[in-house]
């Protein structure tokens, strides 16, 4: 009789479905017995094969993944699931380990990470990646607190046990502390990286291991930096990339996540690897701003043969003194680099012009520092943004058509934001998720070291790739608001804004009933528009974002502590489309709003919208409804 581990795989897209079924098949403890293609489908093969373990794609259409967990954990009770998805939000993980699936692991997960999860589920052995792990906590200990009324908030006690059994399945070396920065618990990597047992570790200090870790506050919080240096017990040496923070609720305790550089290779490989299979007009350029590789796609938007491009001065293509500016920004040898984008002029070999949006990455090498710079010509944009405002000039005067284009164009937006990001992530992200994969079983036939190096930086690209594109995804619709958390994706809006700008905030949720999805993504991109205002133009320290329940109502108030403006004189000018929009917002839904500021006092942002007022039709719901209560204040 067989020993094997019986597996299926049920994903929609084909090229992710065989590659998945080809690494399932190249394990020998592993036997695939069918594959599915949708929910139902993956319902009546389960039932009838009953596998040991089922890959599941989390977000197949026509039918819900929850759903179908709760299905087969009643006909086929001996079958464990693995979630597979693109998506690594919280709300998504808790709904389908609540509903029984026994690990979840995001799309571009090494390929002998999902082996060893399809083995661990076999064991009855849970498997999430120590990120998601670490998002997780926080519902969990809301849903354990006790609601004593008029009680007050008492710490809740994580069990050591299930936090460690979580962290051992984390892929990079993970270690906690306490608040005197005295390690508490270390998963499997982290003791296998430094040589100590579990009882070696615990009480002791993580600057031991990490003598130059620069440590935030009075405790042992790491933020994600440079290269540092990692001490083992037997007194060797290795470079290490740290990252982590503080754990929520409870006493002060710190994450860190911990990568062994020590296998870095060259970067010239993981370089030319990454520009020449980007879509993207892509080049590479050194401190001097001269490039050493550029992308096909920049030989067409430019003009330029490759042998013209390399050794070029880049501002030859983008002759502006912003960019300029920017490739100086982080030449200094004690600052991190920080990605960004910047609007620029660019220019063709036949010397016409065009706008372009400019991603400007930097990466500091043991070779020095380099910039890939992505660009993408947004004539189009700009027209359709000059069409929008000569459209709004045309309507000044007749407020119910005014109303009516508004709504029109607010909600065809965010049926092309949804549909955007329902192609990137149906299309775009499994392609590149079936090419990591073959990568990956293609990695293990190599032997020649200098071809396993390369196929390794390929690998790092296409995962940086995915990251982008989960990120783009939330970008275009946050998933927290279609699970019903406003407050969520406005926490992540500002958690990076606080990264990329280093802009602290407050945030201050006293709302006590559920908004509509579509109320919620009304003032989820009111945020938006007004805390980009915040990282463009305001150079604030603090920012205060507060959803109050106001006249049966939710009224949101952003106030930063910039450097103020004059609102008549900044709205009279061309272009400045996002103060428009903002009220124009409110005016649709029934509500207000109101924008404060003059130069050096910082600005407030108010919008208030009914609770009781419908939205417009073509926003998914009845027209009619209460009014809004006068806004009388100063």
């Amino acid at each position: 009789m067989s020993h094997r581990i019986t597996v299926m795989v049920a994903d929609n897209d084909a090229e992710v479905r065989e590659a998945l079924a080809d690494l399932v098949r190249s394990h020998p403890s592993f036997e695939m017995v069918g594959l599915a293609v949708d929910h139902a489908q993956t319902v009546a093969a389960v039932s009838e094969r009953q596998p040991r373990v089922l890959v599941l794609d989390v977000h197949m259409p026509k039918g819900d993944a929850p759903a179908t967990i709760r299905t087969l954990r009643e006909r086929a009770p001996d079958t464990r699931i693995l979630a597979l998805s693109a998506y690594a939000d919280r709300e998504t993980v808790t709904d389908v380990l609540a509903s029984g699936a026994v690990g979840y692991l995001v799309k571009g997960a090494p390929a002998e990470e999902i082996l060893e999860a399809v083995s661990r589920a076999a064991r009855d052995q849970f498997s999430i990646p120590a990120e998601l792990a670490e998002a997780c906590l926080v519902p969990l200990r809301r849903a354990h607190r006790p609601q004593v009324p008029g009680a007050g908030t008492a710490p809740v006690r994580i069990e050591e046990k299930a936090c460690l059994d979580m962290l051992e399945q984390a892929p990079c070396a993970v270690l906690v502390t306490g608040a005197q920065g005295r390690i508490e618990l270390a998963n499997a990597p982290a003791r296998h990286m430094f040589g100590y047992s579990t009882a070696e570790l615990r009480g002791k200090r993580l600057r031991d291991l990490l003598p130059e870790l620069p440590v935030t506050g009075s405790a042992g919080g790491a933020e994600l930096g440079p290269a540092i240096r990692g001490l083992r017990r037997d007194g060797s040496e290795f470079p290490a990339r740290i990252g982590g923070g503080r754990l929520r609720g409870g006493r002060p305790r710190y994450v860190v996540y911990v990568t062994d550089l020590s296998e870095a290779g060259a970067t010239g490989d993981r370089l030319r690897q990454l520009v020449e299979s980007s879509p993207d007009a892509m080049v590479v350029v050194d401190a001097a701003g001269r490039i050493l590789q550029a992308s096909p796609r920049v030989e067409t938007m430019f003009g330029y043969g490759r042998e013209q491009l390399l050794g070029m001065r880049v501002d030859v293509l983008l002759p502006d003194q912003a960019l300029a500016v920017s490739l100086r920004d982080w030449t200094g040898p004690r600052q991190e680099p920080m990605a960004h984008s910047v609007e620029l002029v660019g220019r063709r070999h036949d010397s016409k012009q065009f706008p372009a949006d400019v991603s400007i990455s930097p990466l500091r090498t043991a070779e020095g520092v380099f910039t890939v710079l992505t660009v993408r010509d947004i004539t189009e944009v700009q027209r359709a943004q000059f069409v929008l405002e000569r459209s709004l000039e045309l309507l000044e005067g007749t407020d119910r058509d005014r109303q009516a284009l508004l709504s029109h164009l607010i909600y065809v937006q965010e049926e092309e934001r949804r549909r955007i990001a329902a192609d990137i992530h149906d299309d775009t992200i499994q392609v590149i998720t079936a090419a990591a994969l073959r990568l990956q079983q293609l990695r293990r036939r190599l032997t020649d070291p200098k071809d396993l190096q390369v196929t390794e930086r390929l690998d790092e690209t296409l995962k940086l790739s995915l990251s982008r594109l989960r990120q783009l995804i939330f970008d275009l619709r946050p998933s927290s608001l279609e699970h019903g958390s406003l407050a969520t994706a406005l926490k992540t809006l500002l958690d990076r804004m606080r990264a990329e700008t280093g802009t602290h905030y407050k945030f201050e949720d006293q709302m006590v009933v559920t908004l509509p999805v579509d109320t919620m993504v009304l003032i989820y991109r009111t945020a938006q528009e007004a805390l980009m205002n915040v990282r463009k133009h305001a150079r604030a320290t603090m920012v205060r974002v507060q959803l109050l329940g106001v006249e049966e109502g939710c009224l949101m108030r952003i106030v930063d502590d910039g450097v103020g403006y004059d609102p008549r004189e900044v709205e009279s000018r061309p272009g400045h489309l996002g103060l428009t929009l903002i009220h124009e917002r409110a005016r649709m839904a029934g509500g207000w709003s109101r924008v404060e500021s003059e130069p050096g006092t910082g600005t407030t942002v108010e919008f208030w919208v009914p609770l009781t007022e419908a939205l417009p039709p073509e926003a998914g719901t009845e027209e009619g409804g209460a009014s809004a209560p006068e806004d009388t204040r100063p």
